[in-house]
């Protein structure tokens, strides 16, 4: 434990050509614990730059239509925070919507950890909608202008869809993709939650990963884990 202020006091103040030996000492010990702590800051000042990583933004479209019950919106948001928890790098924005037909923004948020999106994440899994319809295109569309702002700032964006996959316009889906496809700051578009049950995450994935690559990640419940190491892998790049 460092000496207190009070027992230095009177050392101090004695000039520096009547120290004795042992305050010599002392002065190398204080010397050594100033190099110390030096390279305690200097590696605290590293470590939080390094876990901050690259600028990123998060943009998060959350399916509210009547295919996506309560608990799989649960289980969706699930997914979300432990993104947010486990892979985003400190300080990475997250922007929220809703859609079915439409595309609502909810939030706009810099989450400390996930419970700070709990709240809006709850607005949402409440939301009941009577339009029939799923139209991932529109939340895509409604995306574009945080993607293009960040591109013009050269930061990077990601993108996950929490949806079962229903799409009621694919070619229009396929037109935006082609879309997001031409911009180099998009590291990954996930989609989350695809049913397996009825074709949707099949088709998906046939129709979407010769547009986006290696940069689409589709997964089921089954295999979230392994979708959230792709998404992490592919944000760090």
């Amino acid at each position: 434990m460092p000496p207190s202020r009070n027992s230095n006091r009177d050392n101090a103040r004695r000039p520096y050509n009547q120290q004795d030996g042992k305050s010599s000492d002392t002065m190398a010990a204080v010397a050594a614990i100033g190099v110390i702590a030096f390279l305690v800051l200097g590696g605290f000042y590293w470590f939080s730059h390094r876990s901050s990583g690259p600028k990123l933004t998060l943009l998060v479209g959350a399916d509210v239509t009547g295919s996506m019950g309560k608990a799989g919106r649960q289980q969706y948001f699930g997914i979300l925070d432990e993104t947010v928890n486990g892979v985003l790098p400190k300080g990475t924005p997250v922007k929220l919507w809703s859609f079915d037909v439409n595309a609502h923004k909810v939030a706009d948020i810099t989450p400390r950890k996930a419970e700070d999106l709990w709240s809006d994440e709850d607005n949402i899994i409440k939301l009941h909608t009577n339009t029939p319809g799923t139209l991932p295109a529109v939340v895509l569309l409604d995306m574009m202008s945080s993607i293009e702002d960040a591109h013009s700032k050269n930061e990077g964006v990601a993108l996950m869809l929490l949806t079962d996959g229903e799409d009621q316009d694919p070619k229009q889906t396929e037109k935006v993709c082609k879309q997001l496809a031409g911009m180099s700051n998009l590291k990954a578009l996930w989609v989350t939650g695809a049913s397996t049950e009825n074709g949707f995450r099949s088709s998906l994935e046939r129709r979407l990963t010769p547009i986006l690559g290696d940069r689409l990640v589709v997964s089921s419940g089954s295999d979230a884990r392994d979708a959230l190491n792709r998404f992490r892998g592919l944000i760090e790049k």
